[in-house]
């Protein structure tokens, strides 16, 4: 049975002057997300390492919508992440994260470090392995382009996305009115930061990028 795992781990950690403050932010980070993806988790977010966690997901589970929520929840520090497809071959605890093991891992471990090799001049902080390699060319390609937009964000931009992830809002049909009384915008102002922002684009790529990653996986077990 196919799983997806996720590790992450923060960007320069030795540099991190706070570590107690940020290993409790990650604490109730993980404790948060957990709750919140509950109906899509296998075996919940658990740190490993100091400065690394990972967890196991069911197949349908939005990837991208829970590590948003995850970097949300850990600005301004920095996080990158590791997706991997595949099985796991040892038991599962669906409380703790460790000591499972299998292809879903080792992809997620490989893709991340591919992030750390590779990530567009620090633009990039996601990759996904899978087992076909052309596919998982290809889908880190659509990861990358998803990021630089988010990179380009302003201030502004990047504000409306967080009171976006904070409505619960990651798809690109939504009610635009409910998001500009959240932002305290009239209509117009609403409509050019989503425009500037390209946050509709971001969120279908995103969305398009997940279908890709089920079809490559339906295609792979045939």
């Amino acid at each position: 049975m196919a799983y997806f795992a996720i590790i992450g781990d923060f960007v320069d950690s030795k540099s991190i002057k706070e570590r107690y403050h940020v290993q409790k932010l990650l604490e109730k980070c993980l404790e948060d997300i957990n709750h919140k993806y509950k109906d899509a988790l296998v075996s919940k977010f658990s740190i490993t390492l100091g400065d690394e966690f990972q967890g196991l997901f069911e197949i349908g589970a939005p990837l991208f919508h829970i590590i948003d929520d995850v970097i949300q929840i850990l600005s301004p520090y920095t996080v990158r992440f590791g997706i991997g497809l595949g099985d796991i071959v040892t038991d599962i605890n669906p409380e703790l994260s460790i000591g499972a093991d299998g292809p879903a891992y080792w992809h997620a471990r490989e893709a991340i470090q591919f992030v750390h090799q590779k990530n567009d001049y620090g633009n990039t902080s996601i990759a996904i392995k899978v087992g076909d390699a052309t596919k998982t060319s290809q889908l880190n390609a659509l990861i990358a382009a998803g990021d630089a937009i988010k990179a380009d964000w302003r201030a502004s931009q990047q504000e409306v996305f967080s009171t976006m992830l904070s409505m619960n809002i990651y798809d690109e049909s939504f009610d635009q009115q409910a998001l500009g009384h959240a932002l305290q915008l009239n209509a117009s102002a609403l409509s050019k930061r989503l425009k500037s922002s390209s946050i509709k684009v971001y969120l279908r790529l995103r969305q398009a990028t997940l279908d890709l990653i089920l079809d490559s996986m339906k295609e792979e077990q045939a």
